[in-house]
Formats: C-alpha cells, sequence, structure tokens
C-alpha cells in the first residue's frame, strides 16, 4: 500500500507542476481517475476547456496505479478528495463496511459495445439491422477476446450470449488478450471473433476494415441505458469544506457534460489535442458522439438507475457479499445532495 501511495502522491505532484491554473485557483480539488479510458469523459472535458478557473478551483489529477481499488484505497486514505471509478467497485468497498459515497454519476450508461469480425459476419450472415436476439445468437462457438479472464468484458460477453439464447459458459469461448490496441490487432489479425470495449475502439475497428460494431449496450438495452456505470465517490462523512468542493466540482462536470452533448465536435477536439493526441482526432469524435447520452442527466442519480445497476450485476453473477437496497441507499451509498445544492 506504501508503494501505491507513492506512486499517487508522485503523479499528483507531477500534475501540480503542469497545471495551468495553478496561480489563479483559491482551491485545490484532487482527483484520483481509475483509468484513462475516454469514457471518463466529463473529466476530460472539463481539463479541456479550463472549466475548473472558472469555480475558483485548481485541479491536481493522476491515473492512480492500480485501477478502482488503488484509487479507493488513496481516497480512503486522505491522498484525493474524489475517485474516479466505476460503481461495482464502489458497491464492493461499500459491502466491506468502507465509508464511500457516489456523489455524481460521470457516465450514466453502459457504455460497452460488442464489435464482431467481419469473417464472423459473413460466416453466420448475421447483420447490424437484425433483430437483437439474431445478432448475439451468431456469437456461438465464437471466440472473445478479453482484457482479463473474469473481468468486466467478460462478463458482459457471457451476459450477451444468454440474452441470445446461448449457454454463456460452453457456447462461446473467451481469450486473454490485453489491452484495447492488442484487441483491436488480434481482431485485424483473426485470432478472435469479437471483443467488447466502450468507443472509439468499435469505430477504429470499422475505419480499418477489421469488424463491425453488432451492438451498442447501453442503447438497445433499457436496463443498460439508465444506471451509474462511472461515477465520482468522496468519503464520509463529508465536512463543510469538502462539501464546497465537491458542489464546484459538481458544477465544473455539469458544465463540461453540457459541451459534450450541445458541442460534440469541437469539445471532442479540444480533449484530443490535448489529452488522446497520438489518436485520430476523427476516433475521438465519434467516440464523444456514441457516448454523449449518458452525461446528458447532469450527473444526478435515481432510485431506478441504482436498481438497475444492482439487477444488472445480478444477472451477470456478480456477489457484492452483501445485498444493498436501492432506495434505502438513497443519501447514504449514494446521493443528489450536492447536485442540488450545485444548483
Amino acid at each position: 500500500m506504501r508503494v501505491v501511495q507513492n506512486l499517487i502522491a508522485a503523479a499528483i505532484g507531477a500534475s501540480l507542476l503542469f497545471s495551468p491554473t495553478l496561480a489563479a485557483a483559491q482551491q485545490v480539488v484532487r482527483i484520483g481517475q481509475a483509468t484513462s479510458a475516454l469514457s471518463f469523459m466529463p473529466l476530460w472535458a472539463a481539463r479541456a476547456l479550463d472549466g475548473y478557473a472558472a469555480q475558483g478551483l485548481t485541479l491536481t489529477t493522476a491515473v492512480v496505479p492500480g485501477g478502482d481499488p488503488s484509487a479507493l484505497a488513496a481516497l480512503d486514505a486522505g491522498d484525493i478528495d474524489l475517485a474516479a471509478v466505476g460503481s461495482e467497485a464502489v458497491l464492493r468497498a461499500a459491502a466491506k463496511g468502507q465509508p464511500f459515497q457516489i456523489v455524481y454519476s460521470l457516465m450514466s450508461k453502459v457504455t460497452l459495445q460488442l464489435v464482431v469480425s467481419n469473417e464472423l459476419m459473413q460466416r453466420t450472415g448475421v447483420k447490424p439491422t437484425d433483430p437483437i436476439e439474431k445478432r448475439l445468437a451468431a456469437l456461438k462457438g465464437a471466440l472473445v477476446g478479453v482484457s482479463s479472464i473474469g473481468g468486466a468484458q467478460d462478463t458482459a460477453a457471457r451476459w450477451l450470449a444468454a440474452k441470445g439464447g446461448l449457454d454463456p459458459k460452453n457456447d462461446i469461448k473467451v481469450a486473454q488478450v490485453g489491452n484495447p490496441p492488442a484487441l483491436r490487432a488480434a481482431l485485424e489479425n483473426k485470432r478472435i471473433d469479437a471483443f467488447v470495449l466502450s468507443p472509439p475502439e468499435g469505430y477504429l475497428a470499422e475505419k480499418s476494415g477489421a469488424g463491425t460494431v453488432l451492438v451498442s449496450l447501453g442503447d438497445e438495452f433499457p436496463l443498460l441505458a439508465h444506471q451509474p456505470f462511472l461515477v465520482l465517490v468522496a468519503k464520509k462523512p463529508v465536512d463543510a469544506k469538502t462539501t464546497d468542493l465537491i458542489v464546484r466540482t459538481v458544477k465544473v462536470m455539469q458544465a463540461a457534460s453540457t459541451a459534450l452533448v450541445q458541442k460534440p465536435e469541437p469539445t471532442a477536439l479540444a480533449i484530443q489535442s490535448q489529452f488522446f493526441a497520438k489518436a485520430e482526432p476523427d476516433s475521438i469524435v465519434a467516440g464523444v458522439k456514441a457516448m454523449a447520452s449518458g452525461v446528458a442527466d447532469g450527473g444526478r442519480l435515481d432510485v431506478q438507475s441504482f436498481q438497475n445497476l444492482l439487477t444488472f450485476a445480478k444477472e451477470v453473477g456478480t456477489d457484492f457479499g452483501k445485498e444493498f437496497d436501492a432506495k434505502a441507499s438513497e443519501n447514504d451509498l449514494w446521493t443528489n445532495s450536492f447536485i442540488d445544492k450545485a444548483k
């Protein structure tokens, strides 16, 4: 744990050195981000548009080594003020009695897409315009590449197989390949038949001629279209100073989300030029447009969205070690109080 804390401190220290708003800001907000995925869109847009300065804030941020668990550990230790993580990680921690609260939904839909090889489409005759059950049934016998066995991509692929009437354990095969670029390369080289990743990976596969987006999970399943997928988390209890910090950060996130929805292309290009310089600009634009509906709610949570999260977790076989009640969890595990104050 000490090694992780030292890495976090070094990363945050480096961000302080390069922060363009350091001199002008009145207060520092420290945000630890679990991964550098584009799907954390409000965080990228807020930085690209210098939104923190408008709220009198200086941002120090770092992608925390070790992902969600390490980001939450840093929050628990007081090394950061807010953690940007996947919602399931918060439930796992809460089940163990850790004092965390979801204060904002950064992405309110599941952004994963099922991308299949053109060879699989030719072999099965399936088309993106086919009914969803037929598209998913085409996965029978397919080899799906994932970043890690048993991870989110693995469970999502098997959930999709079940939705297509297949045996999720026996009718598809799963192989650990690596990170998104490695998965794209495996699809291009015909080593796998499919992968399940967030944009812009599907767009890039289509552009290369290697594959096609067959299913966009958050756009085709109501259960996945309305749930907190990526969230901002605070440590309880929240004192008055931290409350003010969170409220101002919420205002920054909401302004960034408005820009993503109303001006997706210029906002995406600003993100690309500053943070994804090696990526093709059109891929970031495509990714932002594909995920923009997930930031249109201003970060607000509700009982139904939280229940959808719990239902999906149960359907994919996630065991948190504790049963949660969506309504009873309000203002405890999750809250809109900071969003309400931001008005």
